[in-house]
C-alpha cells in the first residue's frame, strides 16, 4: 500500500497529533480568513482528514461540511469535533463525484489532498480536471476555491518538494487561473525528541536526521495557498 494511503487508512490519531503542533504562528488561519467572501455562510472542506480546516474555522459561525474518502480519518475528525465542541457536519465521499448540490457553497477548500494525485496517477491532469470541475460546480457564482499544498518541510525556502508537484502548481496557476500565496506553517515541538517522534512516521528518516543536525524543536515549513474567485 502507498505510504500515505496507509497513514490515512490506519494512523489518523498519529496524524492529528502531528498537525496539532503545526502552524505555530497562526498564518494559515489568518490567510484563509482573509480569503473568505464578506458574505460567507457555508464552506465545503474536501479531504477534511482529521478536521484541520473545520477546527481553524470553529471560532466562526459558518456552516462547514468536512468530506473525506477515508473512514478512519473521519472517525478522528468526529472525535476532534467533540473535543472542541464543534458543530460541523461530516460526509464520506470522493472528490471526483461530490455528493453535493450545485451552487451550494460560498467557499470550497482542499488542504494537502489534491497533490497526492500527481504521484498516484500518471494522468493526474485528467483526474484533477474532474475534481476541480466538481469544486467549481458546487461553489456559487463569486464564491471562492482555496487549495493548500506543501512547499517543503524542513526548509526556509518555499520550493515544491518534487518535480511532479512543481508541474501541478504551475498547472494550477497557468491553466486553471489560481493565484498563489506563500506562508510559513512551522511546527513547534517541546523538544527535538518530540519533533522526531511526531514526524518520522510521516516524513521519514531523512527529515529526522535534519532535525537532529539542526537541533530543531521548531521545524520550518512552507505552505502554498492557491485561491480563485469563480
Amino acid at each position: 500500500m502507498d505510504h500515505f494511503k496507509n497513514i490515512y487508512n490506519n494512523m489518523a490519531v498519529e496524524y492529528h497529533r502531528m498537525i496539532e503542533y503545526e502552524d505555530v504562528d497562526g498564518n494559515l488561519h489568518n490567510t484563509i480568513v482573509q480569503l473568505l467572501p464578506s458574505d460567507v455562510t457555508s464552506v465545503l472542506d474536501i479531504g477534511s482528514g482529521t478536521g484541520r480546516i473545520p477546527l481553524l474555522l470553529s471560532d466562526t459561525k459558518l456552516n462547514v461540511i468536512g468530506l473525506d474518502l477515508y473512514w478512519v480519518m473521519l472517525q478522528e475528525n468526529s472525535r476532534q469535533r467533540s473535543l472542541s465542541t464543534g458543530s460541523w457536519l461530516l460526509a464520506q465521499g470522493d472528490a471526483g463525484v461530490l455528493p453535493m448540490l450545485s451552487d451550494g457553497f460560498d467557499v470550497v477548500t482542499a488542504g494537502w489532498v489534491l497533490g497526492h494525485t500527481c504521484s498516484w496517477h500518471l494522468d493526474w491532469q485528467t483526474k484533477l480536471d474532474v475534481v476541480l470541475n466538481e469544486m467549481h460546480r458546487v461553489v456559487r457564482n463569486q464564491g471562492v476555491i482555496i487549495i493548500m499544498e506543501t512547499l517543503t518541510t524542513g526548509s526556509d525556502i518555499p520550493t515544491p518538494p518534487t518535480a511532479e508537484l512543481a508541474d501541478y502548481y504551475e498547472w494550477l496557476e497557468n491553466s486553471r487561473g489560481f493565484s498563489r500565496k506563500e506562508i510559513r506553517t512551522d511546527y513547534r515541538f517541546p523538544n527535538v525528541k518530540e519533533a522526531i517522534n511526531n514526524t518520522e512516521f510521516f516524513f521519514g528518516e531523512q527529515l529526522s536526521s535534519m532535525i537532529v543536525e539542526n537541533n530543531w524543536s521548531r521545524l520550518p515549513e512552507c505552505t502554498g495557498v492557491w485561491s480563485k474567485i469563480v
